[in-house]
């Protein structure tokens, strides 16, 4: 799986400028698995690429209260600065999309493991976060699908925020 990794990086990372392979090098040291670091290298290559997502960032192992999280994935409108991220996170979950990437290995092998990680998604989803999960064997043998359906959430989300901002806009003018 490592030696996919590489690969990986090294067939996205063509013709791309050395700051996007650093960044994500920087970013994958985060990852505690070959499929995290998969699904990064896709998200990177995928996101660099277009100015529609210019305003959507990922965090791979990012904290939320005692739990840990594979991925948060956010849209931060670009009148906020990076510094005010995780505050903004805090009051507009509905604005992020927790991604949890579920390999046999660590979530399947164990039935208290299983179990547990049900209940961390289900409370996690009473405090009103979105969640989207992914088997390793879906990351492992289409990545790029993975990526498309996240993007596609999570446009979405930036959709209905710019609708309800012009929204507001419109009936200022009233």
């Amino acid at each position: 799986m490592e030696n996919k990794v590489e690969k990986w990086l090294e067939k996205r990372g063509q013709g791309i400028k050395n700051e996007w392979e650093d960044f994500t090098k920087m970013q994958l040291k985060e990852c505690q698995s070959p499929i995290e670091e998969l699904f990064l290298i896709e998200w990177r290559y995928q996101t660099q690429h277009w100015s529609d997502y210019e305003n959507i960032y990922i965090m791979p192992q990012y904290k939320i209260n005692n739990y840990r999280v594979d991925f948060m994935v956010f849209y931060v409108p670009g009148e906020i600065h990076p510094s005010k991220f995780s505050k903004y996170f805090l009051n507009n979950k509905k604005m992020c999309l927790i991604v949890e990437l579920d390999s046999y290995l660590w979530h399947g092998s164990k039935p208290e493991q299983f179990a547990k990680e049900k209940a961390r998604g289900r409370k996690l989803k009473k405090e009103g976060y979105n969640i989207m999960r992914f088997s390793g064997r879906e990351i492992y043998r289409d990545v790029e699908k993975s990526i498309e359906e996240v993007l596609e959430y999570i446009t979405e989300i930036e959709e209905k925020q710019l609708e309800k901002q012009l929204e507001e806009y419109e009936n200022k003018g009233k």
